[in-house]
């Protein structure tokens, strides 16, 4: 299911809206919709979702999945970012405002959030069901998304960071809600040989008035944020193929739910275009009194100097989600097929 079944009413609405067989046979019976597919859809081959998109009232989504125990989903909520990833009916992606998917974003090594385009949305977004991102196409099919979209600005035009950052107080440099160039997506279920395997190629537009005073324009190529119950951090060595703590930021990072019954693992292979030696990032934030903020958060970052002219930078990472083991043999499929661009 695109979806894990424990949440509130508005997370049932999102699996139900994407079930077609129940949104027919029960309407707006959410939970009883979940439950028919759980005992009998799954049984009856059916996919749970409508191959191509759906569109309703509060917006649209579009689902990929492997045809069985993987599904990740995008929604117009969220400019078309990956807003779900379920693999055996258990949500990995957080998702609770525009900040928090399994998706692209660039910023600076110095000014951080105050020039930061992200796909899914601006911070002042926060958990509304619009966003400053512009749609310019998706497609879903199969194993297959593909999207391209103009990002917003985390920070619109004329407000103050609030927190720590580009500096508590300071501007946002940006002098329009949305970006100005695109950012290109193509999402594959299937590689290596695993059908747990998650291709991204990520291709970031880079033109227009950047602020001066930096070294380099930082891509997220992508960025996955998680639920908050994913709070084991791990590296995959690729010389040894053994998951072990994480120790370094040079290593395929490893998140993971404290049972290991539930991860995901990133690796992006070596000799792509870059500046500085990429790396892997792995963090962590406590829950905020009064909402969900609890969320753990990995990274792929690229690194470039800000170009003469329009250029367009592409990046290719490989995404294993399952349980622990699960990963691992995965990541050995991946590493051993993609050694090196």
């Amino acid at each position: 299911m695109p979806h894990d079944l424990i949440g509130c009413q508005p997370e049932l609405k999102k699996v139900a809206k994407v079930a077609e067989v129940s949104i027919n046979a029960f309407h707006s019976d959410y939970l009883a919709a979940v439950q028919h597919y759980l005992e009998h859809g799954i049984q009856e081959g059916r996919l749970g979702y409508k191959e191509g998109g759906y569109h309703d009232q509060d917006g649209r989504r579009w689902t990929i999945s492997n045809g069985h125990d993987l599904f990740v989903s995008a929604s117009s909520r969220t400019g078309a970012a990956i807003d779900s990833v379920v693999w055996n009916n258990k949500e990995f992606i957080n998702s609770a405002d525009h900040g928090r998917e399994l998706q692209m974003a660039c910023n600076t090594d110095h000014f951080t959030e105050c020039f930061n385009p992200t796909e899914a949305g601006g911070r002042d977004d926060w958990i509304e069901t619009t966003t400053k991102t512009v749609i310019n196409h998706v497609s879903a099919h199969g194993q297959v998304l593909h999207t391209t979209v103009h990002p917003a600005h985390w920070m619109r035009p004329g407000t103050r960071h609030r927190r720590d950052g580009c500096g508590n107080g300071s501007p946002a440099l940006n002098t329009k809600e949305t970006y100005e160039f695109p950012f290109n997506k193509t999402v594959t279920i299937g590689c290596a040989g695993s059908s747990n395997c998650i291709e991204f190629i990520s291709k970031f537009t880079i033109g227009g008035h950047w602020p001066d005073g930096f070294t380099y324009i930082q891509m997220e190529a992508p960025t996955g944020y998680m639920t908050g119950e994913f709070t084991k951090a791990y590296n995959f060595n690729t010389g040894t193929h053994q998951v072990e703590d994480h120790h370094s930021n040079d290593q395929p990072v490893v998140m993971a739910t404290a049972d290991g019954k539930y991860a995901m693992g990133v690796y992006t292979p070596p000799g792509q275009n870059t500046d500085a030696p990429q790396y892997y990032g792995i963090f962590f934030f406590p829950e905020i009194k009064g909402f969900n903020m609890q969320t753990s958060k990995w990274n792929v970052v690229y690194r470039k100097r800000k170009p003469n002219n329009t250029m367009t930078y592409t990046y290719k990472t490989y995404i294993c989600v399952g349980d622990l083991n699960v990963v691992k043999l995965c990541l050995t499929k991946v590493v051993h097929a993609h050694p090196h661009i």
